[in-house]
């Protein structure tokens, strides 16, 4: 086999595979013994068929899989040998390419690649980019600590309902039954419930009754969209029981239930203790804002050159449902998704981020203890968490999501080094306008937002969660069908 390849400016490169029957000849005779072993023809015993006959029959079929097994080995080989940087996959060049598998002999195979662009980020010319930083304030430490309260409180079921913090379960209709909070009906009807009697019945227009058709929906165990416009929805409402909760006296019994692994010991200890609590609650979604508002402003500002052509062709290639028309005005989607990888693969190698299978165990363990086990965890309870971080650690899907989230965590923490921020401080409602504002102002983004793609990460990084990690695989090149000199090359995902 004869490789032609000479380096020329710019990212494009062709490279030409000229193969002669030598090159092929052994290997596809010795597939044809091989199906002649295993061919069934009728009128002959397995495996003494003629060989004119084998020829015949398999053939064609077994030629084009030994050329195109040698060149995708040869396009693996020229890629290693020349340690070539590139982008996507090789793409076929028809025009330059000569094959013809109804008359084989010699056959060029002409394809084009693309470098990898070298990439350059220069932190102290990027603008600035915002990032929240949530403080928790009065009111919202006041409501985590009753709802606190309410999860360590005393819960009975007395016979009387005693006042709008109750809740109830009815019957109503033939055979239905519901749940309701006092504290989601109008102040009107949930008095029309005090001193009521387990057993003792009200007649109520449920529309009128609820403070939110939303909380009527959740009673009627339908979507709010289905509930029908002018129904007051009226029922005879039968007490099935009553419950009622006496929210837990803040002492010391308190704190250590709601604060076992803390010295919390007093008021004010309590409310740093909540407030950080609360803080962690909303570090994914300020993360999450934070890589959205840092992906699109290293896209808009670090240069990266994109061969768009070349990609385009690539894109129509890969993507079956993909038309020249809609390529055109979704391009700058992809292109958006390209130029992030590759500024991504930069900072990964910067930043030397790194998620491995140990994270993801960390993450799960300390998601179980803390949202099943909390105040009764005790040392005696870790074989059942190894059981239950070992049954997550199966399901690769949601691997995947908490090796997403740990990695841009990770990757973000980089960042907020490095990146010129601007810190907006505030409380939760001003963390919900700061979204909104940050949504209306912004310039019209791709409707496909690129985000981090962590399969490219893990192939430069060489990681993979929970499993070995492993070696990027080589481009393939596919060959044509025998009736047809066209070349197809296929995206190995």
């Amino acid at each position: 086999m004869n490789i032609k390849h000479e380096n020329v400016p710019g990212l494009l490169q062709e490279v030409f595979f000229e193969i002669s029957k030598e090159d092929y000849a052994a290997n596809l005779e010795a597939a044809l013994k091989k199906q002649r072993r295993a061919a069934s023809v009728p009128g002959f015993r397995a495996g003494n068929a003629p060989m004119a006959m084998i020829k015949k029959m398999y053939e064609p079929t077994l030629l084009v899989q030994e050329v195109d097994k040698l060149v995708n080995e040869s396009m693996a080989k020229f890629i290693e040998d020349n340690k070539i940087q590139y982008i996507l996959e090789p793409l076929p060049i028809e025009e330059k390419s000569k094959v013809d598998f109804q008359n084989p002999d010699n056959f060029v195979f002409a394809y084009e690649y693309s470098l990898r662009p070298e990439v350059s980020v220069d932190y102290s010319k990027l603008p600035v980019v915002k990032d929240f930083r949530y403080v928790a304030s009065k009111d919202e430490i006041d409501r985590q600590i009753d709802q606190l309260r309410e999860r360590y409180g005393n819960y009975t079921t007395p016979e009387v309902v005693e006042s709008d913090k109750d809740n109830v379960s009815v019957k109503y209709g033939e055979d239905k039954t519901g749940y309701i909070f006092l504290k989601d009906l109008t102040d009107k009807f949930a008095k029309k419930f005090i001193g009521k009697k387990v057993k003792e019945t009200i007649k109520v227009k449920l529309r009128e009754a609820f403070a939110d058709e939303s909380a009527l929906a959740r009673f009627l165990r339908i979507d709010a969209k289905d509930l029908e416009e002018g129904n007051k929805y009226e029922e005879e409402l039968t007490i099935d029981y009553i419950g009622h909760l006496d929210l837990a006296e803040i002492n010391e019994e308190f704190y250590k239930k709601a604060f076992p692994d803390s010295n919390v010991k007093d008021e004010k200890t309590m409310r740093t203790a909540v407030a950080k609590m609360m803080e962690q609650q909303y570090e994914s979604p300020i993360n999450q804002r934070f890589m959205n508002d840092a992906i699109e402003l290293l896209i808009d500002n670090v240069p990266v050159e994109l061969p768009d052509d070349f990609v385009k062709r690539y894109i129509l290639l890969v993507q079956k449902d993909m038309t020249p028309e809609k390529l055109e005005t979704e391009y700058n989607q992809y292109k958006r998704a390209f130029q992030w990888q590759l500024i991504e693969n930069v900072l990964l190698k910067e930043n030397e981020v790194k998620v491995d299978a140990d994270d993801v165990r960390s993450y799960f363990r300390k998601y179980f203890i803390d949202n099943y086990f909390g105040a009764i965890y005790s040392k005696e309870m870790e074989p059942r968490i190894d059981e239950m971080v070992n049954e997550a650690m199966k399901n690769q899907d949601t691997v995947k999501q908490v090796y997403d989230m740990l990695f841009d965590l990770k990757l973000s923490n980089k960042l907020r080094d490095k990146l010129n921020i601007e810190i907006v401080e505030g409380d939760g409602q001003a963390f919900m306008t700061y979204i909104t504002k940050g949504e209306e102002t912004k310039e019209a983004a791709p409707a496909k937002k690129p985000r981090a793609k962590k399969a490219a990460a893990k192939k430069e990084t060489e990681e993979t969660p929970a499993e070995e990690p492993k070696k990027k695989a080589a481009p393939k090149a596919k060959t044509a069908k025998p009736k047809t000199t066209k070349k197809t090359t296929k995206k190995e995902e």
